[in-house]
């Protein structure tokens, strides 16, 4: 290979091979030299079209308050969006739905994540609409082998979102990952295992994708290893070990983890009950968005007050919260607070209105309130 035919490609390209060791192995050092060489001359181009991207992004609030993109885009990925991206306003994604329709996997990624992002408000129909959208780029960016399209839509395909419910999908994809060593798909290939779901229930099987994950670092598989623990799960149950190993990675700052530890101390799984430590747990992982912590953190609030003094107003905006994302359990003590005027003014619609959303995920007490209701 020559240095002018080196020199006569996207400089993007030289970034990732000149940082891949198994590029680097299957090139002489001339090349590499070269390439090296390319590399030095095109940082300061790509330094500037990356940070142009990223502000773009920003502006687009699909950052987070630190900063950093809210989804798992590469070095690499980066590199080539932002070349494509021209200085465009944040509300002209034409650009990028220019690159999707050139089958650019990383743009059909983005773009079916850009969509998804922005897009959490709308009615059903077009909320439907939208994630088919959604699934169609997905599926484009995973036919060319983009791993993390591919996850993204095993799990379309597991939750039934713009696409016919197929868990035996989901499992075939999500286990093509796995193999792969993509922690995220060993979680979700053991969480399969864990509930039956497109393939036989196997605690074993779970308890060993998990393991491989935690092996990774990752900390979703280190907290349902815990999960497994208290409920004995494939493994002898043991709540004191299970509480250690919440506590600590709610310590690290993860929220379903925080979420737990204050269960283990309203629950004395593992530790006698302590009201104000569940407290403070629940009220770190509400803080981070948590839809069960703000659940429960409604319910410390509610009545008796746990660990807090009763604040019926505090109540009823944590239940908000949590039955805004969605959360069944949010989703009735939100209605519970209608009926009664709980932080609220009383309204038996709305109450049932919220009672109607939780039932219709299956929660029992919801679907007895809507019976006392509407009889």
């Amino acid at each position: 290979m020559s240095r002018q035919a080196i020199s006569d490609h996207n400089p993007d390209i030289f970034t990732i091979i000149c940082l891949n060791d198994a590029f680097q192995l299957a090139l002489d050092h001339a090349t590499i030299a070269a390439l090296l060489q390319v590399c030095k001359r095109a940082k300061p181009f790509l330094s500037s079209r990356v940070a142009r991207f990223r502000t773009w992004c920003q502006t687009a609030e699909l950052c987070r308050p630190d900063g950093q993109l809210r989804i798992g885009l590469t070095p690499s990925d980066q590199i080539a969006l932002s070349l494509r991206y021209d200085d465009q306003d944040i509300t002209d994604r034409s650009w990028l739905a220019s690159e999707a329709y050139r089958d650019n996997p990383t743009a059909s990624y983005f773009l079916a994540w850009v969509i998804e992002t922005n897009g959490r408000n709308w009615g059903p129909f077009k909320q439907h609409i939208k994630e088919q959208q959604i699934f169609r780029w997905f599926k484009d960016a995973a036919r060319t082998g983009h791993p993390m399209a591919q996850f993204r839509l095993a799990g379309y395909y597991y939750q039934g979102r713009g696409v016919g419910q197929s868990h035996t999908k989901a499992v075939e994809l999500y286990r093509t990952l796995a193999d792969r060593g993509i922690s995220q798909a060993q979680v979700a290939l053991g969480c399969c295992y864990e509930k039956g779901e497109g393939v036989e229930r196997d605690f074993d099987a779970a308890i060993e994708w998990y393991s491989k994950a935690a092996d990774q670092g990752n900390n979703d598989a280190r907290h349902l290893m815990a999960v497994c623990l208290i409920n004995g799960f494939g493994i002898p149950s043991d709540a004191y070990q299970a509480t250690k190993m919440f506590e600590q990675l709610a310590s690290d700052g993860h929220s379903p983890s925080q979420f737990w530890a204050g269960i283990c101390y309203v629950m004395c799984w593992g530790v006698r009950m302590n009201s104000r430590k569940a407290f403070e747990w629940f009220s770190k992982s509400a803080a981070q968005g948590d839809s069960y912590g703000q659940w429960l953190l409604g319910r410390c609030y509610h009545y008796y007050g746990h660990g807090v003094a009763v604040d019926e107003t505090k109540a009823f905006e944590w239940y908000r919260e949590s039955a805004e994302q969605g959360n069944r359990y949010g989703q009735y003590w939100l209605g519970v607070c209608y009926r009664d005027g709980v932080g609220v003014a009383g309204d038996s619609d709305t109450a049932i209105a919220w009672f109607r959303k939780s039932a219709d995920q299956g929660f029992q007490w919801a679907v007895n309130r809507l019976g006392e209701l509407c009889d």
